[in-house]
């Protein structure tokens, strides 16, 4: 079989879809077009069935008409239309959602990456790897996004332990029941692999093609920078203390103890030697706000125990994006 096969022929035979890429856009108009272009070259060459799905995140231009444009001479694309922009993690979760293939592949859709990597992707999957990340080894951004990324990567790789170039690419492949099992939110989605490790996926990378933006701007920011080291942090908690809080709370609770401590020896040395008056109340009064943090601290880390208990915290969780905020062209 081939991917000429329509997806008609594809539901009528029961041949099943191997492949599924999912491609988030916000207001690619310009580009669209072009990446769909390419994507079902390279699709050509496949010797399974696979299906195509764009998520349309609220876009304001003309990417969604041109995507119901698309549809009616490309039978592997799907269409899934946000009412409202929820970011680049939820596009990716609903493309996820409605995947119907045995591996899910990501792919920016402003042409940065190259379609033309996606066989190396599935051909080192097939070494018994659960994730491929792609690595931007040659990146053609500008500097004051490259040096973020590079700060970002290396705290993620210290703090989580997957070891990788390049956890922003969205060029990565992965096995389905590996990603679905993964809720997320915020900028969660360049921390898959770290969270899928959790599970025990096997994660690896490879360096892939990467190009300068062509058309349209870019959709990163400061603020999108300052988002991903938030969502560091998290994920850090994440990882490490999910499935214990209480270690984490009372790791956190160490500092305020040793404060607590302190002050207490500071205000029995002051009334012992008599210093000036008020200072020995002064630090006794600081000495019992850090002992109200580290009773706090202590508190809500046996409450975490507590939940741990009656749920399962190794996921992330995030809004439900109802079946009303989505418009599916398929």
């Amino acid at each position: 079989m081939t991917s000429s096969f329509t997806e008609l022929n594809i539901l009528r035979n029961n041949v099943p879809i191997y492949l599924s890429i999912v491609v988030p856009l916000y207001n690619e108009e310009e580009s669209v077009e072009r990446l769909v272009a390419k994507i079902v070259t390279t699709g050509n060459d496949f010797d399974f069935a696979y299906e195509l799905i764009l998520v349309d995140d609220g876009s304001t231009d003309n990417t969604w008409p041109l995507i119901e444009k698309l549809k009616e001479s490309t039978p592997q694309l799907r269409g899934i239309k946000f009412r409202g922009n929820y970011g680049q993690t939820s596009a990716m979760v609903a493309g996820f959602d409605h995947a119907r293939g045995e591996v899910i592949i990501t792919i920016d859709g402003d042409l940065q990456n190259d379609p033309a990597d996606i066989p190396k992707l599935l051909a080192k999957m097939h070494e018994g790897y659960d994730i491929v990340s792609g690595w931007r080894k040659y990146r053609k951004d500008h500097f004051s996004r490259v040096l973020p990324s590079k700060i970002a990567n290396w705290i993620i790789s210290a703090t989580t332990g997957i070891k990788l170039h390049d956890y922003g690419c969205s060029l990565k492949a992965y096995r389905a029941d590996c990603i679905k099992a993964i809720n997320a939110y915020g900028e969660m989605h360049r921390f898959f692999p770290a969270l899928a490790s959790m599970t025990g996926a096997r994660v690896t990378e490879i360096p892939v093609h990467h190009y300068a933006r062509q058309f349209g701007v870019s959709k990163y920011g400061f603020d999108r920078i300052f988002k991903v080291f938030s969502d560091i942090f998290s994920i850090n908690l994440i990882i490490h203390f999910s499935s214990r809080p209480l270690k984490g709370f009372v790791m956190a609770a160490i500092p305020f103890l040793v404060l607590a401590l302190f002050f207490t020896s500071l205000s029995a040395l002051a009334t012992y030697l008599e210093w000036t008056p008020g200072k020995g109340l002064f630090f006794l009064f600081a000495a019992a706000l850090n002992g109200m943090a580290v009773v706090h601290l202590f508190v809500l880390g046996i409450l975490g125990e507590l939940v741990i208990g009656t749920s399962d915290l190794t996921h992330t969780q995030m809004p439900e994006i109802t079946k009303e905020n989505i418009s599916v062209n398929s």
